[in-house]
């Protein structure tokens, strides 16, 4: 199968996006943790989160659909039950990490896998830290999976500085913490997404947390809940920049996630001079919502420093795309872990911003992109997506600037993350075609 993106002239239209990837996770995981039921709308669909949907349901957790809301039955932060098979996670690094923490502190045995993807991700990062607080759990020779969880005697708490900026990780280790007498304490040295803290709130967690510290103190139980789920950030961003850079564009995304901790890419385009609009602002839970309005834009190159990285990873793939049409050049600095994502997105980007004649290059271990500004037209290409989900899509955005089209090859790797996105893609008038 192939993706072709083809130029499109215009984007325009309103749409809804699936719910929060990030979010819906948790949402899963606390629900199945709370006692009683919870009912979950918006919850995003793609494979990633439905491989947590039925590790849970491996577990002993209820859970079921009736007019598109989950109903998940509760049993506790103990109350699962040894999964008869293995615990199948598909390239979900989310799932995996964040059930880590909480199967560590169950009385049975887990044993936890993945596609051959997420099978190369490093696991020492949660291995480390849970050992610590006294699970019994293991991996490989070079800490990869599958994973290995043995039952504890006892799971203590833990004050923990992290070594590198992960928000999976601190979540692990919060998950894990549930139940403890004392408090288990995080300190980061950099901001990472609060998705696992604001919904520990929800749930009736007692938890303090600020940008540089979270603090998990005694807490008994989660009450369940109802929760509805924002627009994912993460999915909106393909479609702001195909509007920024296509032109005569103006498409509005209805009830997105702002989170603060989620939008640095909204920052960062705005301070290229993107036309960018938040409207209808509320509030979903614990989490901030609104519509954002795009339109067509000349945008200006950036500078990505450090303490931009960690809020603005996953993003990085779109923003290369952005500041390809973009006028002068722009800097990232310390995108290393790039290189351990689903696929090394660093390389994978390199080579298709080549094959569009975008300039690219290492100055002082900086990653520079010379960009060529809005009116640039490239020719087709074929690109290889490594079966990387935004790989894929940003460069099914570039499309929408190419004079001819690009075929991109596995785009069935986009179901991992955003299965819509090519029918609301052709919905704003992306020119999409499969074969």
């Amino acid at each position: 199968m192939k993706l072709i993106s083809k130029f499109s002239k215009q984007l325009n239209g309103e749409i809804n996006l699936p719910g929060d990837k990030s979010i819906s996770h948790r949402a899963l995981i606390c629900a199945a943790m709370s006692e009683g039921e919870s009912r979950i709308k918006n919850l995003q669909e793609s494979e990633d989160v439905l491989n947590t949907l039925e590790s849970l349901k491996s577990l002993g957790i209820e859970i079921f659909k009736k007019d598109n809301v989950f109903s998940v039955l509760g049993k506790g932060f103990k109350g699962f039950t040894e999964a008869k098979d293995d615990l199948y996670f598909g390239n979900s690094g989310t799932g995996l990490r964040l059930m880590s923490g909480v199967l560590s502190q169950q009385k049975f045995p887990s044993r936890l896998t993945g596609d051959d993807s997420l099978s190369k991700r490093p696991m020492k990062r949660i291995i480390d830290p849970l050992s610590e607080m006294g699970a019994n759990i293991n991996a490989s020779k070079e800490f990869t999976l599958p994973i290995n969880i043995i039952p504890s005697e006892t799971i203590k708490s833990i004050i923990y500085e992290m070594p590198i900026a992960s928000a999976q990780v601190k979540s692990s280790l919060l998950y894990a913490g549930l139940g403890q007498e004392k408090e288990t304490k995080i300190i980061e040295k950099s901001a990472t997404r609060d998705h696992t803290e604001r919904m520990f709130e929800y749930f009736g967690a007692n938890i303090s947390y600020t940008d540089s510290e979270v603090t998990l103190y005694k807490t008994d139980k989660f009450l369940a809940r109802d929760i509805e789920i924002p627009g994912d950030f993460s999915s909106a961003a393909f479609f702001i920049v195909a509007a920024l850079i296509s032109k005569d564009s103006k498409i509005l995304l209805k009830n997105v996630g702002l989170n603060p901790s989620r939008i640095a890419l909204l920052k960062k385009l705005k301070e290229m001079d993107g036309d960018i609009e938040i409207t209808n602002k509320k509030n979903l839970g614990k989490e901030p919502v609104g519509d954002i309005l795009i339109k067509s834009s000349y945008l200006k190159a950036c500078e990505v420093s450090s303490n931009d990285v960690s809020n603005l990873i996953d993003e990085l793939p779109i923003l290369f795309i952005a500041s390809s049409f973009a006028e002068g050049v722009s800097k990232f600095s310390d995108i290393e872990e790039l290189r351990h994502k689903e696929s090394d997105r660093l390389l994978a980007m390199e080579k298709g911003l080549k094959k569009m004649d975008i300039n690219t290059f290492f100055k002082e271990n900086i990653f520079c992109v010379e960009g060529k500004g809005k009116d640039y037209l490239f020719s087709g290409f074929e690109v290889e997506t490594y079966f990387d989900h935004r790989i894929a899509m940003s460069f099914a955005v570039s499309g929408m600037n190419c004079k001819d089209s690009i075929n991109i090859l596995s785009p069935e790797c986009i179901s991992t993350s955003f299965p819509e996105f090519i029918s609301l893609g052709r919905k704003l008038g992306c020119k999409f075609e499969t074969s």
